[in-house]
């Protein structure tokens, strides 16, 4: 904006070049910059001071004896407008602008093709505030002379410029509008004409071009202002995050910024009120409400993050295992490892990783479920349940070594479980199958054996060994076996099958009720009974692995296959699309169930292998 000296300065050299003489003049208050409506000040740069050469002589014209008429009375009208002219600069320098403005005008009658007098005029209406005719007048003095344009370029801009916000005052926010694309198509670059420009947009409520505008603006300027404006336009659309970082820009280049503290702490509050709404949602067992109204608490607020702890422990409830494991990455990105809410986030995110592994485990996934429980015991070293569940994964897909492996690092975690040490007895056990199968009868007793000493209340394995114990012709003991498990299940198939050769001709209820199976019976009775405690204490040593190490062939064979589940990765959100409520908080556990019933598929072994192949009766 020109202040008054450069105001002076510019109608002298325009005064003296139009034949005038001049002293200082007053500025009118229309050179005075007024602020925005909504209380947003924006800077205005000052346009450069015109420079003006004289087109008039400032001496009278010596009309010589031959020229023509027409020359002469051209000649006088010429003298007759620059002597209008000077006396108008004469009243101009006691602020007589409506008598300057009518001298102008004759003088322009008569001598129309000078462009300085035009620009006189239209500073005269200028300080009369007659904006359009002054505008009218510089456009005139423009298309007359191309001399002075680009300094009259800039002074008919900033008339624009004025007038607009005068027009903007009234609430002709249209009339605004059209000035200062007029004053933008002279002086496109000027900083303080395009945020005038977003301050009408945004009266015109035209918000979608207004944050065009400050985002270009943005990129050259970094002005708090600009921050907060984006800012109330992104909250208006909805964007309430990126409203969010918007204020927190502005706060940091403008600390003691109000408006932005304002949105801040409304934003905060809002966020809560959100959040209060949403535990009371999860309370009463509308979880898919409640993570709607913490997700709004999140979007208004994302750096808490005990908001985005609350949503994944809400998604993990709701079955959405990759969505929670998400918030819980981004939860422990935004705290520290010593913080409370960090530990929260890591036990929920390794929790959400077991519940997703023991949902594959029941729709037969294994692999999936293996990979997913690396994730968790990565992170958490110390639960037992993580390598119950990979244990059962590996057994499935019959890694044994890796399965006995798992089970045995739960039971170091806690030795006197009887569910683990149940689950140490079915790998045993799968291990005798393959070595029987294999014809290796010897290593499959010990296997047997093995199992029964983990579980020594399991009828099928008595009756596995004492087929092992039958091929190998220790028919003593595989009576006894036999014995031990018609105790336990009277009605087991394979035990009917072996006593048809162990006690030829001879019932069930006869072999059970003979003098000489009374003693077995007896201790098995005590058995069941609890009154032996020697199959309690289970101690379990190295020598269990010996019938499947962990050789280098095998842990390059776990490699492959765990490479291949990875470029596959993505199969599983589709695999699991309908996914029942998950409520509990501690780590799920494969159910002893489940891993019953694959014991009873796999027992089937044994009819199958007879029904192929009969074997020799033994006398």
């Amino acid at each position: 904006m020109m202040d008054e000296l450069e105001i002076n300065d510019y109608l002298r050299r325009a005064l003296e070049s139009a034949g005038g003489q001049f002293s200082e003049l007053s500025v009118s208050y229309h050179d005075q910059e007024e602020e925005a409506d909504d209380g947003t000040a924006f800077l205005t740069d000052r346009p450069l001071t015109p420079k003006a050469e004289s087109n008039e002589p400032n001496e009278p014209v010596q009309v010589q004896n031959g020229d023509s008429v027409e020359n002469r009375l051209k000649q006088i009208k010429s003298q007759k407008a620059a002597r209008l002219v000077g006396e108008a600069c004469e009243v101009m320098k006691v602020n007589n602008f409506l008598e300057a403005h009518a001298k102008l005008s004759k003088a322009i009658k008569m001598r129309d093709d000078n462009a300085n007098y035009y620009m006189l005029r239209g500073e005269c209406c200028l300080q009369l505030c007659e904006f359009k005719e002054s505008i009218i007048n510089y456009n005139h003095a423009l298309y007359l002379t191309l001399e002075s344009g680009n300094e009259w370029e800039e002074r008919l801009a900033y008339i624009h410029y004025l007038y607009s916000q005068i027009l903007y005052d009234e609430h002709n926010y249209d009339g605004a509008l059209e000035h200062i694309n007029f004053a933008l198509h002279f002086r496109a670059e000027r900083f303080s004409y395009q945020c005038r420009k977003i301050a009408y947009l945004y009266a015109l409520k035209q918000h979608k071009t207004c944050l065009e505008l400050v985002e270009n603006l943005l990129k050259n300027y970094e002005e708090a202002e600009l921050y907060v404006l984006r800012a109330r336009l992104n909250k208006l659309f909805g964007h309430i995050t990126k409203c969010f970082y918007d204020v927190h820009k502005a706060l940091e280049l403008d600390a003691s910024n109000l408006q932005a503290a304002k949105i801040v702490e409304e934003l905060n509050k809002s966020a809560e009120e959100c959040r209060s709404v949403a535990v009371n949602q999860a309370l009463s067992g509308n979880l898919a409400e409640a993570i709607n109204k913490i997700t709004v608490s999140i979007d208004t607020n994302p750096t808490v993050a005990e908001y985005t702890v609350f949503r994944g422990t809400l998604l993990r409830q709701q079955g959405q295992y990759d969505e929670a494991i998400d918030d819980f990455m981004k939860a422990l990105t935004k705290k520290t490892e010593d913080s409370k809410t960090y530990q929260d986030a890591l036990r929920q995110l390794v929790l959400t990783y077991n519940d997703f592994a023991v949902e594959c485990y029941t729709k037969g996934y294994f692999e999936e479920a293996i990979s997913l429980l690396d994730q968790a015991i990565k992170r958490e070293r110390n639960e037992k349940g993580f390598y119950m569940n990979r244990g059962d994964s590996f057994r499935m897909i019959g890694y044994l070594s890796f399965a006995l492996a798992d089970y045995q690092q739960a039971l170091e975690l806690d030795p006197h479980d009887w569910v683990i040490i149940s689950r140490i007895s079915l790998v045993h056990h799968q291990y005798g199958i393959k070595e029987y199968t294999n014809k290796r009868y010897a290593d499959a007793e010990k296997c047997f054996t093995t199992a029964i000493t983990c579980n020594a209340k399991i009828a099928q394995y008595y009756i596995s060994r004492a087929w092992s114990r039958f091929m190998q012709k220790h028919l003593p003991a595989s009576r006894a076996d036999l014995l031990r498990a018609m105790y336990l299940d009277s009605s087991i198939e394979e035990g009917v099958m072996l006593a048809a050769r162990l006690y030829p001709n001879q019932n069930i209820d006869s072999i059970l009720s003979a003098k000489s199976s009374q003693k077995i019976l007896n201790q098995m009775k005590e058995l069941v009974a609890g009154e032996s405690s020697t199959q309690d204490q289970v101690v379990l040593s190295s020598n269990t692995l010996a019938h499947e190490p962990l050789a280098d062939e095998n842990i390059a064979q776990y490699s492959t296959w765990m490479e291949k589940y990875k470029a596959n990765n993505n199969d599983v959100r589709v695999m699991l699309e309908n996914r029942p409520s998950l409520r509990q908080k501690v780590p799920k556990i494969i159910s002893h169930q489940k891993v019953n019933q694959q014991q009873n598929t796999t027992c089937a072994w044994m009819k199958k292998y007879f029904d192929s192949k009969s074997a020799n009766p033994v006398s």
